[in-house]
């Protein structure tokens, strides 16, 4: 299964308590949802970078953790590279 599938079939089938990230960048707040971050994971991130997510994630659920730390990490960046 590609990763874009499993990545879907993660998100639908788990439980995720919807979080809003707050990010300072640059000296101004940004506030990233956490189902806009499930969106650009699964539908604007590269292949191959879905392919490594996909690792991490599996890692996580494997271990029980709560991936909102990783989505979290997730809006860190994103906001950092976009803004």
């Amino acid at each position: 299964m590609e990763a874009k599938q499993a990545l879907k079939y993660f998100f639908e089938e788990k439980v995720i308590e919807h979080r809003t990230f707050v990010v300072e960048h640059n000296g101004k707040l940004h506030m990233v949802e956490s189902d806009f971050l499930q969106d650009v994971i699964i539908n604007h991130a590269p292949p191959h970078e879905q392919e490594k997510i996909r690792g991490i994630i599996a890692r996580i659920d494997f271990r029980n953790y709560d991936v909102n730390h990783f989505l979290e990490h997730l809006a860190r960046c994103y906001v950092f590279n976009n803004f």
